[in-house]
This record gives structure tokens, sequence and C-alpha cells, in this order.
């Protein structure tokens, strides 16, 4: 007998047994909601689940198995009962937590997350929570199941054991111990890529059900956890100054209920209804979302040195918008806002926060009401940023990431090439219309991303001593060459391919790049190429009003036409006066800045409003004194930024009405 080694295996794998017994249970309770699902999917879900539920596992007994990997011989027995004490606490642990997460799960239809961190300190949920879960019940079922798995190790527990006399030398015990603590190491992120595992890896399916089964609630819980630490999930008045619930509410209403009118038969205050006043055109959307693509590199905007020739063609024949902002630094940041036409809080991104996981409202979802397929192309890991989870929950049926393209052409540190991942793209669209589908589409580029890899022989390189602007590096401009050389392979194939003629263009870059210099916020690094392109349906034209990427997804549904149901953040720019508009950014997840016209507002980390104003839009940023104006401004844009808060926080930002808003948290009167 190998007593240390036998020890930790069995106890490893029966709290992983504990933990795929109870997701046997919520799968056998919810089997109605998973009969769709194949075979492979099913075998996947208690396979992914597995992969998380051994991570809690492993980082709770890695400590345990380090101390008896040197413990003496002669201590051996001394430490037998503090052994079997801590192998009956994680065991309890495991019991306790997960027969109440099946009760938490009938009740909020998903496993444990950030709610039980939320409302577990208030003394009202606490209350409520005493009354609605049994909680001796729950109590005694954990204590029984304790007791009968420590009685199924009881040779486990004796780390005084001898070894079989005779048999084994005493140190096989040790090389035992040894390969349990290399692979609880390894077991403590989960998978061999450089990415450690998180909740959005159990989105496999897009049966929400399904995935929410798939997942740990400890794991779910941990995570957030170690989030709230890090201070990731930043509170804005934490930022900036909030104004009151209702002021805030009042102007969020006036200022985008200027398009469309207030349905006041939803949770979410602002939904709306707008008419752009045109019959509803099925034409299918493609959003390119471009990594790194600034103003700064495109010739059709004035960049310098001009690096976009493919992307200047498009932009000769579609609608440009010459003046459209980045909401912020992070790739996140940019499809919260282009997808969901949400505004930038401090902190993560929506992407990645919990709340945002389930009935976040976004382009696809509205469009999935009008029958589009829709579907995300990543050429990186879905796991980054949570993205895949997000997505597949939040309108997309999709998602095609790194791992879905069997032979790429070229594959780089951050996922296969710009190239490979249009020609899949290409590949998914010629699919759908040859099924009759429309279908909306956002594809996310990878390749324009240090360490600026990207395949040969694509592009005549930069020669040595080509100037470069500042904050950039010479490899980098060759990589914004090659990106868009893959934008104008795409356009080509497209072009020969029959759902071209009826299909809508976007493409838009994704945050401020090389945000340095001496100013509180470098606002123009933050200008990014916006354009709509679909000849035949839209004439070619410049629009330079201030706008934001939060206005893409309205002004795509104005190009559709045909009412429609949004609470979206973000307003129609091609309908709207060039009074109307604004954009809202964030720098270094806490400081705000406020475009509107030749004026831009500061809203510092410190309380402070700052005001600045120019001539031109070539010209530099100059401070003014903060005038009534300026003030309004700010008070709008912290309006708007407050209920965005409230609304995510509250699950809030979709447009169920009240009668078929259910298993949401009420608010507690103190919020």
């Amino acid at each position: 007998m190998l007593p240390r080694t036998t020890f930790c295996v069995v106890l490893s794998f029966l709290a992983a047994l504990i933990l795929t017994l109870y997701r046997a249970w919520l799968y056998y309770e919810r089997a109605t909601a998973l009969s769709e699902l194949t075979l492979k999917q099913r075998l996947r879900l208690f396979w992914v689940g597995f992969r998380l539920d051994f991570v809690i596992v492993s980082r709770t007994t890695i400590a345990l198995v380090l101390i008896l990997l040197f413990l003496p011989e002669s201590a051996a027995k001394s430490f037998n009962m503090v052994f079997r004490i801590f192998a009956a606490i994680v065991l309890f642990v495991i019991f306790l937590v997960e027969t109440a997460g099946v009760y938490f799960f009938r009740y909020y239809d998903f496993r444990p997350n950030y709610l039980v961190l939320e409302y577990g300190a208030d003394p009202e949920v606490m209350r409520a929570i005493s009354k609605a879960y049994p909680l001796l019940r729950i109590i005694v079922l954990s204590v029984l199941g304790t007791l009968i798995a420590i009685f199924i190790i009881p040779r486990a527990v004796y780390l005084h054991a001898d070894i079989d006399s005779g048999v084994l030398p005493w140190w096989w015990d040790r090389v035992g111990i040894l390969l349990c603590f290399l692979l609880t190491g390894f077991a403590t992120r989960g998978t061999l890529s450089h990415r450690s595992l998180n909740p959005s890896f159990a989105a496999i399916t897009q049966n929400r059900i399904a995935n929410e089964i798939a997942g740990c609630g400890i794991f779910n819980v941990l995570y957030g956890w170690g989030h709230q630490l890090q201070n990731e999930f930043t509170d804005l008045k934490t930022v900036i100054k909030l104004l009151p619930p209702a002021e805030a509410m009042q102007r969020s209403q006036a200022v985008l209920s200027v398009q469309g009118h207030l349905t006041y038969d939803a949770p979410n205050p602002l939904v709306r209804v707008i008419n752009p006043g045109t019959p509803a055109q099925p034409l299918n959307v493609v959003m390119v979302v471009m990594e790194s693509f600034t103003n700064r590199l495109v010739g059709a905007v004035g960049g310098s040195p001009a690096l976009t020739p493919e992307f200047d063609k498009l932009a000769a024949q579609g609608i440009l918008l010459e003046q459209c902002y980045a909401t912020g630094e992070r790739t996140i940041q940019g499809l919260e806002s282009a997808v969901a036409s949400f505004p930038p809080l401090p902190g993560a991104g929506v992407v990645k926060r919990p709340h945002a996981r389930q009935s976040f409202a976004t382009l696809a979802g509205i469009l999935k009401e009008r029958e589009y397929e829709t579907l995300f192309l990543y050429g990186g890991q879905g796991t980054f940023d949570h993205m895949r989870g997000f997505f597949l929950n939040n309108g997309f049926n999709t998602f095609i990431e790194e791992k879905d393209f069997k032979n790429p052409t070229f594959r780089g540190a951050w996922g296969v090439s710009d190239e490979d991942l249009f020609s899949r793209a290409n590949q998914e669209f010629r699919r759908l219309t040859e099924q009759n589908r429309n279908f909306f589409a956002t594809i996310l580029t990878v390749s324009l991303h240090s360490p600026w890899e990207y395949p040969p022989d694509r592009i005549q390189p930069l020669k040595a001593g080509t100037p470069v602007p500042h904050g950039f590096v010479l490899e980098e401009l060759n990589n914004f060459l090659y990106a868009d050389y893959a934008v104008g392979q795409f356009m080509r194939e497209a072009r020969t391919a029959p759902y071209f003629a009826d299909t809508l263009f976007v493409f838009v870059g994704d945050h401020g790049v090389h945000l340095r210099g001496r100013d509180l916020i470098p606002v123009d690094d933050y200008l990014v190429p916006a354009l709509f392109y679909a000849p035949g349906h839209l004439q070619p034209q410049r629009a330079g009003s201030v706008t934001s990427q939060i206005d893409l997804p309205p002004t795509i549904m104005g190009i559709l036409g045909g009412e429609y149901r949004t609470p979206f953040f973000g307003r129609d720019v091609l309908s709207s006066g060039d009074d109307a508009n604004f954009a809202i950014i964030i720098y270094n997840k806490k400081r705000y800045g406020i475009v509107s016209g030749s004026q831009l507002v500061v809203l510092t980390e410190t309380g402070e409003t700052l005001s600045y104003e120019r001539s031109n839009v070539k010209a530099a940023w100059l401070p003014v004194t903060v005038s009534p104006q300026h003030q309004e401004i700010s008070r709008n844009a912290r309006a708007l930024l407050g209920t965005a808060e409230k609304l995510l926080i509250s699950g809030s930002y979709n447009t169920v009405a009240h009668s078929n808003n259910i298993n949401r948290v009420p608010e507690t009167s103190g919020e």
C-alpha cells in the first residue's frame, strides 16, 4: 500500500465524483430542456464539467499534497487526525455548496455565481433565503453525505500505514506523492493552453441550461471573488460623482427618446420603439471589428503614412464616419459598444462581467427576432475575456474560434491569420445563403497585434528607414498593411458570392492605440475607421459629425429599416443632427472624456470637471473655463453612465416586458 498517494488520489477523485453526481442530478431534473442535445453534446457537457470541477479540487488539495510530500514518516501518525479532519471539511463544504446549489438552480435557473457575493452579505436577502431554502434539510444531507464519503476511504486516511513489507521500498510512496503534486499543479489551470480556464469555458452549446449545468458553481463564485479582490469590477461611484437616480433616469430618457418613443412596459425604463420610416430590408449584415485599426494610418481619413489602399477603395463607395471614437482601450470595450451599444464602465468590460452573461441586449438578439442566423467568428480562443460565453448567451447561435480551423494557412500567437478567418467567414455565408437564411455575423480579427506575425509573401514590406509615427514600430506598420490586404482579399471573394448584393458590410476599429502623451486623455488617438458598405443600397457619403462605436447598432437598424424595439444607448447617426451627437470614452479604465462637436469635457477620477475646445478637427484641444453648457454635457454623460451601470447590475439591459420578466433578482430598498 502507498498510504500518502492513496489518500490524495482517493480524496481528489471522490470530491470530483461528488461534483459530477450533483451535475447528473441537475441534468436529470432539467432533462426536458436538454432533449435537443446530441449524444456528443451530452458527453461533452460532463467532460467540460469534470475539468472545471477538477480545477477546484486541485486548488483545494495542492497544499495538502505539498505537505505530505515533505512530511517525515515519524510524524505521519501524529498528523493522521488532522488530515482526516481536513478531508471531512473539504467533503462537507462540497456537499453543502452543491446541495444548496440545486435549490439555487431551481430558483434562478442558473448555477451559483456573482449573486452569492453581491447578496450574501445583505441581511434582508439572508432572511429571505432562510425562509425560502430548507436550510436544515441541506445541512442534514451534507452531513450524511460527508459521513458516507469518509466511510468509503477508511484506509486512505491512515497515513502511518506501512508499505507492504518487502514488496515496495519506502520511497515509492514519495515518488507517488510527487507525481500527485505535479498533476495537481497542472490541474489548477485545467488546460495546456496559455490561458487558464474561466467560467465561459462551459459555454459549449446554444442551450443555456446545458451550459449552466456544464459549469461549476463553486468555480463561478471563487472566480468572481478573485476579480472582486483585484477591483476589476469597479463601481462607477468610485470614479465619478453620480447623479441622483431619479434625475439620472429622467435625463437618460430625454437624451435617448429623441429617436423613437419610450414604451414604459419593461423593467428597463429606456426601452423604446423606433421606426426609421422605411420598410424593412432583408439585408445580411457582416460587422468586421478590426484589431488595432486606427485612423492614424488610414488614408481615407488622412492618416499618415497611408497604409490602407484596400480599405480606402471601399470607403470611396460607402458611408464613412470620419469622427468615430472607440469607447475604450481594450477589444472587449469595442465589442460591447459595437455589438451591444453599451457605454464604457470603469474596470472590466461587460463582456467579462458575470452580470451580463445572459439576457443582455445585442444587435444579434434584435436581428434574431427577424429570424436572422447569428454567428461570431474569431481567430483566437473563445475563452479569452469570456467572449464565447457572453456571445452564445446573448443572441449569437454560433461561435467559431481558433480550434474550429483545421488547417489554417498561418497560425500566430493570437490565433489564425485574418485571411483564414475571412475565408472561413465566406464559406459560412455561402452555406447560409444556399439555405435561404439571412444572417448577421460579427468577425473579430487578431492579426494586427504584437508580436506582429502574419503570413509571408503577402505584402511588400516597408523599407528600413521608413519614417515611423510616434508610438509605432516598423513591423507594426507592415502588419497594418497585411490587415488591409486581408480585407481586400475578403471583399474580392465576397463580390463573387451570391450573398454580396444583399449584404451590408460594416468595418470598425476595436479600440484606441498608443494612448500616450501629456494630455489627461489622448482623445484623437481613440479615432477609428467606421464604414458602412453596401453597393446598390447605400450612396457614397462622408459623415463628419462626432460618433462612437455605440452608435453602430442603431445606425445599422436604421439602414435595415422597419420598426424595432431597443434598449440601445447609441443613436442612428445618419438620421440625427450634428448637434445631437456625442461620444463617451474612457481612459485607463477610470477617466472619462465626452466629445461633443468642438467641445471636450473630462471627468477625472479626483472628481474634477475640466473642459476644452478646438477650432477645427485638426486643431489642438485648448483648456477653457467650464461653462453651463459643459456642465450640461457632464450631467448627461453621468446620467447615461449611472443608468447603464444600474441596468447591468439589475440584469435589465434588455427589452423584456414586465409580464415575461422572470427569474430576476428583486432590487432591495437600499439600492
